[in-house]
């Protein structure tokens, strides 16, 4: 659908989200100019590039470091993904407060346990920063789609390329553990939709809790492969969505994004 009203968009970061959102606004008719790493832009230095954040008319702060969490990494590590994400926020939220632009702050279901990890600290003080300059807050639970598998990748895409290599798809628990997937088309449109909504803050979920174990099924049903459950019971979701968005509902089920996810895996293989 076009937007009636050619707005400009500054998207902070190309990642996962940045790249979706990115084509979505343009898609949707809408002027989008992206800063990020791989574009040469160090966004921690954000003051270098105030001429884009004042040709904007608003601003998305996708932009993060977060880290890897497939395996144990040293305390060192620990420290330099701390002090990237409070650089960049220092110098994102200090333009944003000189240029006055609207905003929406994408955070994580992580920043509600700052004291568990240190994904979760960062967001929380980005969630803070956005609070004091007046921006928007949207909290994303499990959003896949596919992405590149590797030491970042995300449950459903590891699941996928596991099955495309005609392997049993190996669960490391039993898959008792109930999350709330929203793929992600669906993830970016809710941002549109509360970025225009108004809404504050927004935790950006389906609605539905599935057990782990059904979604690796899913994925094995579609691939034609068998899945294989481990014995160790998973860890269960630490918190309850409070803030949902208000008069947004997705438009894909899981098992519709499972396939969009496969037939995107496919095409890229």
């Amino acid at each position: 659908m076009t937007s009636l009203v050619k707005r400009k968009n500054l998207v902070l970061g190309k990642g996962f989200i940045g790249s979706y959102l990115a084509k979505h606004l343009r898609d949707s008719g809408e002027e989008v100019r992206v800063l990020a790493r791989d574009g040469g832009v160090d966004l921690r230095q954000a003051e270098n590039q105030q001429a884009s954040f004042e040709w904007a008319d608003r601003v998305w702060f996708v932009a993060w470091d977060v880290g890897v969490w497939k395996k144990d990494t040293p305390p060192s590590y620990e420290a330099d993904i701390l002090e990237s994400n409070l650089q960049l926020c220092r110098s994102v939220f200090r333009v944003l407060e000189k240029t006055k632009k609207p905003f929406l702050f994408v955070s994580s279901q992580a920043s509600l346990f700052p004291d568990l990890m240190t994904l979760g600290v960062t967001k929380k003080v980005g969630e803070l920063w956005t609070k004091i300059l007046g921006g928007q807050i949207a909290r994303f639970w499990n959003v896949y789609g596919w992405e590149p598998v590797g030491e970042k990748s995300h449950l459903i895409p590891d699941l996928v390329w596991n099955g495309l290599q005609g392997e049993k798809i190996q669960l490391r628990s039993s898959g008792e553990e109930t999350r709330q997937f929203v793929y992600v088309q669906d993830a970016v449109e809710a941002l549109v939709y509360q970025f225009d909504s108004g809404q504050e803050v927004a935790e950006i979920v389906s609605g539905t809790w599935t057990p782990v174990r059904e979604v690796a099924r899913l994925v094995g049903e579609k691939l034609g492969v068998g899945v294989v459950l481990g014995e160790q019971a998973g860890k269960p979701s630490l918190a309850t969505p409070s803030t949902p968005l208000l008069g947004w509902l997705p438009r894909f089920s899981l098992e519709q994004g499972v396939e969009e996810t496969i037939k995107e895996a496919k095409s890229l293989s």
